[in-house]
């Protein structure tokens, strides 16, 4: 029977996209006391954790906010993954991932208001309701195929081959259409692992920098 593992915590890296399944690493910090009578003291641990893509769409958010969040991840060791995808010093596969809360976030107390007028408590009424409507058009971030990590705009650097020429409306076109569907680019930006530098797709680069997108997704 494989050994259970269970990590609680936040992610200590981006994800990285492998098609079918997603990656990150997350750290256990060991205790700050042994026992008496033992002479070591245990150590921080790297995790490699492999999860489906169908159990991170389950967390409902977005790549971005993943790694803002605190996580408990039920899983068992795995001697299987590659070495270049572990980049931990034990590889995990996910059997179990659910969002705990933060306890840095303390809760607040709900305020005690005077009695409001009929006309008042209609406009207040009416308050909820819009912001559920703003939260249905609100798209989640979906992750384009091939993806290996999200990077900021400024962080890529262009060519000045491609500066000297605009992409075609057709191509721009189908890149803002995805933007608007999908949140994001409809496939990763082609860059230099080493250097940052691009190498291919600057149509969606162009039209992402006109949409004023904060990330983008990139493959090397």
């Amino acid at each position: 029977m494989a050994q259970k593992i269970s990590l609680t915590g936040r992610p200590t890296s981006s994800i990285q996209d492998y098609g079918k399944y997603l990656a990150f690493d997350m750290e256990e910090k060991g205790s700050p006391n042994a026992p008496k009578g033992i002479p070591f003291q245990s150590n921080a641990i790297t995790y490699t954790v492999v999860l489906s893509l169908k159990q991170f769409n389950k967390l409902n958010i977005t790549q971005e906010e993943f790694s803002q969040r605190r996580f408990l991840v039920q899983g068992e060791p795995c001697l299987d993954i590659p070495f270049e995808q572990c980049r931990g010093e034990i590889g995990i596969i996910c059997m179990q991932i659910q969002e705990i809360e933060d306890k840095g976030k303390e809760k607040k107390q709900p305020k005690q208001t005077p009695k409001k007028g009929a006309r008042a408590k209609k406009q207040e009424e009416s308050q909820p309701q819009e912001e559920s409507k703003n939260e249905k058009e609100k798209k989640p971030l979906l992750v384009p195929k091939g993806t290996r990590d999200w990077m900021s705009l400024e962080e890529i650097k262009v060519p000045e081959s491609f500066l000297q020429f605009t992409p075609g409306i057709a191509k721009q076109k189908v890149v803002e259409e995805s933007i608007e569907k999908n949140g994001t680019v409809d496939k990763p930006i082609i860059i230099d692992p080493e250097t940052h530098e691009l190498l291919d797709s600057y149509s969606r680069y162009f039209v992402a920098k006109k949409k004023n997108l904060e990330r983008v997704p990139v493959h090397y």
